[in-house]
């Protein structure tokens, strides 16, 4: 029995102690919630970072530092800030010049940061008097656009109007070194696309163009036509353009024979008399050999080869 009344004894002292230990942990977070709730005064650390950037600047890349703002609020929400350095987005519309530098106001810094927290909690004290931004006056300039790739066309089919581009050129900003080293607007289409019908796309810069400057746009507008083509030879004498007045001129060989693509509605009308083949005769007569284009051909024809491309000339 003794041994029983041993055991009970202390289980008895262990429910006391429990009820001891379980009394402080409830004080404690009374107490905790109590002072969690006043409103405490702490340094805050926060880091600055900015948007809607403005086409008129551009940034250049500073590591960011953490500035020191004595904040007040209720101590829960200030444990959170210094537990959790947190980043406030400046806006470029309230940005400030100073000569070259652009900056933030202390008033805009604090008012930045108190929307930050919804105006929970309240800068009390900011030794900085200004931020300066790491952006500078952009250089801006107009420059043409151009394709990088060609575009892929199925067989039996040639384009038969000039690409055109709508808008043909577009405003870039940046700093003054990058912008004036660029002198196209390359844009980009997919290279395994097969077109059989008119060109009506909208293309996009080059990625590297998008990365490393600000454009008025992004995207153009790309119109081209298309016709079926078929393949024809012809064999057209080679003439002499410019003739010298009073000079007899011997061509080697006095035929050319080409090849052309020529839109299927058109090859019934097309007629050697409706192409000048020639080359014109240089100032100097040390050249032997002259290159062979066409002075007349009809619109919409693509020429394949000229065979030969370069004649020999005698002056008799």
């Amino acid at each position: 029995m003794s041994l029983f009344s041993g055991l009970i004894k202390r289980i008895g002292s262990l429910k006391q102690l429990r009820l001891i230990v379980v009394f402080f942990l409830i004080s404690l977070f009374v107490w905790l919630s109590s002072k969690m709730s006043e409103v405490h005064t702490a340094k805050v650390d926060i880091y600055f970072d900015y948007s809607d950037e403005t086409f008129e600047t551009y940034r250049v890349y500073e590591p960011a530092q953490a500035i020191e703002f004595v904040i007040s609020g209720t101590g829960l929400r200030l444990l959170f800030a210094r537990l959790f350095t947190p980043t406030v987005y400046l806006s470029m519309t309230n940005i400030q010049k100073d000569g070259n530098r652009f900056y933030f106001s202390k008033p805009d810094l604090i008012s930045a940061v108190e929307t930050h927290y919804r105006n929970i909690l309240r800068v009390n004290q900011l030794l900085l008097d200004r931020l300066d931004a790491p952006f500078f006056e952009s250089s801006i300039k107009k420059i043409p656009v151009r394709l990088q790739e060609d575009f892929l066309l199925a067989d039996g089919y040639a384009w038969s109007s000039k690409l055109n581009f709508i808008p043909d050129s577009l405003y870039v900003s940046g700093s003054p070194e990058k912008v004036d080293s660029i002198e196209y607007a390359y844009v980009v289409t997919s290279a395994s696309k097969e077109y059989t019908t008119t060109l009506d796309e909208k293309l996009s810069l080059t990625s590297d163009l998008q990365a490393n400057y600000k454009w008025s746009e992004t995207h153009v507008h790309a119109t081209q036509k298309i016709s079926r083509y078929t393949q024809i030879e012809l064999r057209l004498p080679i003439e002499v353009l410019d003739p010298i007045e009073n000079t007899d001129v011997s061509v080697i060989p006095a035929f050319a024979q080409v090849s052309l693509r020529v839109p299927v509605q058109q090859a019934r009308q097309i007629d050697p008399s409706q192409f000048i083949l020639g080359f014109r005769l240089p100032i100097d007569t040390v050249t032997e050999f002259l290159d062979v284009n066409f002075e007349k051909i009809p619109d919409n024809i693509v020429v394949n080869e000229i065979t030969p491309s370069q004649v020999r000339y005698f002056i008799n």
